[in-house]
């Protein structure tokens, strides 16, 4: 009868022991599910660069949407230049957006400039593949503008009538159609070029476009359109 007893108090302190590891084992559990939870924020990455502007901190910048100068996606700090050149990342997932018309995070190259010394932004670039939204953006910078463009030529390469040359320095033979436009927005006092290249001979159309967004005021504004080669179609 004692053997009894004995192995039924045994028996019962072995499963308190095992209920209070079981329970030990869950409380972190919980605490880590909780703890990635509150680190979700649906808000971060988000902005449209209609809303950015010309002379703002860019590190406070990209503090407003979560990021950091350590997230430039260049990864590479020019001591030579005056400025900074920060490339959005593309593995954040960001929802970045102009004139309320979304940018593919996972393709759209990004990039906004500033100064090194007072971190003043005065430039943004954008290179967009195939984005479904161009021609609407191309509509919203003239809407915002409210003038038709201050410039604008239209370049046509053919088989018969090549101009454009691939990166073997051949000419090109497909059917692509270039439009190079400048608007200037003097209510804002910002410059912008496009140049937008479709690509007819490709099923289905390929395109790009390229967006330079100046600071008019800005110090830097003469030498970087003459750096892209900007000045040699406009240059006021």
């Amino acid at each position: 009868m004692k053997k009894i007893v004995i192995c039924q108090i045994v028996l019962s302190f072995v499963l308190m022991n095992c209920q209070e590891k079981g329970t030990g084992n869950l409380v972190p559990q919980t605490a880590n599910t909780s703890v990635t939870h509150k680190t979700e924020n649906s808000t971060q990455g988000k902005m449209d660069f209609k809303d950015l502007k010309f002379g703002t901190n860019g590190e406070d910048f990209l503090k407003g949407i979560g990021l950091t100068a350590n997230d430039n996606a260049s990864g590479d700090f020019n001591t030579s230049v005056n400025y900074v050149e920060f490339q959005f990342p593309k593995d954040k997932n960001l929802n970045l957006s102009l004139f309320n018309n979304t940018l593919q995070s996972a393709t759209d190259d990004v990039s906004v400039f500033y100064s090194k010394n007072d971190k003043k932004v005065w430039c943004y670039e954008m290179v967009l593949q195939n984005n479904p939204n161009t021609d609407a953006i191309l509509s919203a910078i003239e809407k915002k503008t409210g003038h038709k463009a201050d410039f604008s030529e239209k370049k046509v390469n053919t088989k018969e009538r090549p101009i454009f040359l691939d990166e073997n320095g051949e000419f090109k033979t497909d059917h692509i159609e270039e439009t190079i436009q400048v608007w200037e927005d003097k209510e804002a006092k910002t410059t912008f070029f496009t140049i937008h290249t479709v690509n007819l001979s490709k099923k289905p159309n390929e395109n790009t476009l390229k967006i330079f967004a100046l600071d008019k005021t800005s110090p830097k504004y003469k030498e970087w359109i003459s750096y892209r080669s900007l000045d040699m179609f406009y240059n006021k």
